[in-house]
């Protein structure tokens, strides 16, 4: 298989970000030790084509950042930051998807909408 996402995932906050859980399909080289300073960017890659969910948590704060992503073979790449994943612009079209967050920022994009806010996944929603 090949590679059909690139995630980059940015810590804008000011406490360490680490992982906590992965719900339908998770990123490769993503641990239960996988944390992330504060202005740090880490980049995740997957070679699955079904729905890709993540949570990462604040060290000190307990804030969660929920991040969903795809790039299925049939539809349009679609991303979610939940509203505080930082969810930057995306190509809808293309393989490999190339999905950029800022945790701690509003995003700027959502699900099956690269350029505008509209949302439209539940978090935990597998298919």
């Amino acid at each position: 298989m090949s590679i059909r996402v690139f995630c980059s995932i940015t810590n804008k906050t000011a406490e360490n970000i680490k992982f906590v859980r992965a719900l339908c399909k998770g990123l490769d080289g993503l641990g239960p030790d996988s944390i992330i300073v504060p202005g740090q960017s880490i980049t995740y890659t997957a070679e699955t084509n079904d729905r890709i969910m993540v949570t990462f948590e604040g060290t000190q704060s307990g804030t969660s950042y929920n991040l969903a992503m795809t790039c299925p073979k049939l539809s349009d790449n679609s991303a979610s930051g939940f509203g505080n994943g930082g969810l930057q612009h995306y190509e809808e079209e293309g393989t490999p998807a190339n999905f950029n967050f800022h945790l701690g920022e509003g995003d700027q994009a959502s699900w099956s909408s690269g350029n505008s806010i509209s949302y439209g996944v539940t978090w935990g929603e597998c298919s």
